[in-house]
């Protein structure tokens, strides 16, 4: 097992407090694309469709900031993943090829 030691000073990630740190940036950066969710989606859904992307096998990491909740994924996985439709409501998918309905 390999020890990392953190070796910065405190205070030097602190940001506003709208801001993330550096190093949380750092990791969000890692990601080539990202969702955009309201911070007020129903925690069903968001839950839902978390649990469809591990099942999936995607890789991705959920932020959360004042007004939106984020999931940070690579490229490709769209098709697994919450966008926005036509009819202005959010589901699990692309809009031409929903693989999922948490209504079922």
């Amino acid at each position: 097992m390999t020890k990392r030691q953190i070796t910065h000073r405190v205070g030097d990630d602190q940001k506003r407090r709208d801001q993330q740190p550096d190093w949380l940036e750092g990791l969000r950066g890692n990601f080539d694309a990202e969702v955009h969710l309201p911070a007020d989606i129903s925690r069903d859904f968001l839950s839902a469709a978390l649990l469809w992307a591990i099942d999936k096998r995607v890789d991705f990491a959920l932020f959360h900031e004042a007004d939106e909740m984020i999931i940070a994924h690579f490229g490709g996985d769209e098709i697994y993943l919450p966008s926005r439709w036509s009819d202005k409501r959010w589901h699990i998918g692309l809009e031409d090829k929903e693989p999922f309905d948490p209504g079922d």
